[in-house]
Formats: C-alpha cells, sequence, structure tokens
C-alpha cells in the first residue's frame, strides 16, 4: 500500500514516523533521569536518615546511661568500652551526607563528648572529683549533648520529609510525561491511519 502512495504523502509520513521517534526517544530519556531521580532519594533516605535516627538512638541511650552513673556514683570502668561504642558512632554519623545545620551540630556534639571524657576520666583517678564540682560540670555538659541530639533529631525529619516530596514531584512528573506521550503517540497514529487510508488528491492539469 505504501507503494502506491505519492512522494509528499512519504515524506509526510517519514515526518511523522521521525517526530514519533523523537517522541520516544525524549520521553524515555525523561524517564530515566526521574527514575535516577527517585532511585536516590530512597537510597538517601536509607543510608542517611533512617540509619542516622539509629545513631541518634545509640547515642541517645548511651549517655544516659553515662548520666545515670554520675548520679549514682556508680562504678566508672565500663566507660572505655562505651566511648569506643560512641566514637564509632560518631564517625558513622559523620560519614553520612550532612546538611550546613547538621554538620555544625554534631561538631557541636563532637566538643561536648570530649569534655564529657575528661570529666569521667578526673573521676577515674579519684572519685572525690564528684564531690568537688566534676558531677555539675558533667550535668551541664549532659543537658547540651542532649539538645544537639534533639536538634539532630528534628533534622533527620525535616529532611525526610523534604525528600518525600521531591519523591512525590519526581513521580507525578514522570507520570504527566507518561500520559503526555500516550496521547501525542495516539495522535501520531491516526495521521499515519489517515495518510494511508485516505491519501491526498492531487490537482489533475487542466487540458485545454
Amino acid at each position: 500500500m505504501f507503494n502506491k502512495q505519492q512522494t509528499p504523502q512519504r515524506i509526510n509520513a517519514g515526518f511523522i514516523l521521525a517526530i514519533a521517534f523523537l517522541l520516544v526517544l525524549g520521553s524515555n530519556r525523561l524517564n530515566k533521569r526521574h527514575f535516577h531521580t527517585l532511585q536516590s532519594t530512597v537510597n538517601s533516605v536509607y543510608k542517611d536518615r533512617v540509619l542516622v535516627q539509629d545513631y541518634i538512638y545509640q547515642l541517645n541511650n548511651i549517655f544516659q546511661t553515662k548520666k545515670l552513673r554520675f548520679i549514682t556514683e556508680d562504678d566508672f570502668t565500663p566507660v572505655a568500652n562505651e566511648n569506643e561504642k560512641v566514637e564509632k558512632i560518631l564517625l558513622d554519623f559523620a560519614s553520612t551526607e550532612l546538611t550546613t545545620d547538621e554538620f555544625n551540630t554534631l561538631n557541636e556534639l563532637n566538643l561536648q563528648f570530649e569534655k564529657l571524657k575528661k570529666s569521667e576520666n578526673k573521676v577515674l583517678h579519684s572519685k572525690e572529683n564528684l564531690r568537688n564540682g566534676v558531677a555539675i560540670l558533667s550535668k551541664q555538659t549532659f543537658q547540651k549533648i542532649d539538645e544537639n541530639l534533639n536538634v539532630l533529631a528534628r533534622i533527620q525529619i525535616q529532611e525526610s520529609e523534604q525528600m518525600t516530596q521531591l519523591s512525590n514531584k519526581s513521580l507525578e512528573t514522570n507520570i504527566l510525561l507518561s500520559k503526555l506521550e500516550l496521547a501525542f503517540l495516539i495522535v501520531i497514529g491516526i495521521a499515519l491511519l489517515a495518510l494511508i487510508f485516505y491519501p491526498m488528491k492531487t490537482k489533475q492539469p487542466v487540458l485545454e
């Protein structure tokens, strides 16, 4: 049937097919970009937010144990193992993708942790230090540590919410593009059918 088509019709059909090809190609590239955004966001939510929430939870438990030890004047021997765990968690925390506020708060938490270790070392060398102001200083340090952990926890919620909104926006855009692609392909299909079954009539030369 294509053999019977005239040259202008063949050109039009080729032009329409070229548009369809470019449309599918462009849509495919856009879909890949949006799916990449979705994949990156999901991975980031897990690596940089869900795991970090677990880090904050572990840190909070360790610091609460330390605080209770100062209150009860219990044995300070386990602090070395606790501090090793805290240092590892803080390093893992620092290796995630941090916002500016998160970076500053984490640095402040590290400073307070260093102060706390000094207080613990003083108590290890002499329990009299508990009566000489170390407990009071440690109480202030614990208060600042709690504040930093609360700030970090709030940041995780805010960042997770923003990432969720980004994922939803990317998904909505992808759905819209898919609908537009389908609509254009239908229009192109109808145009091709019209060219095939309703060929353009050419004007016959007028005989004098």
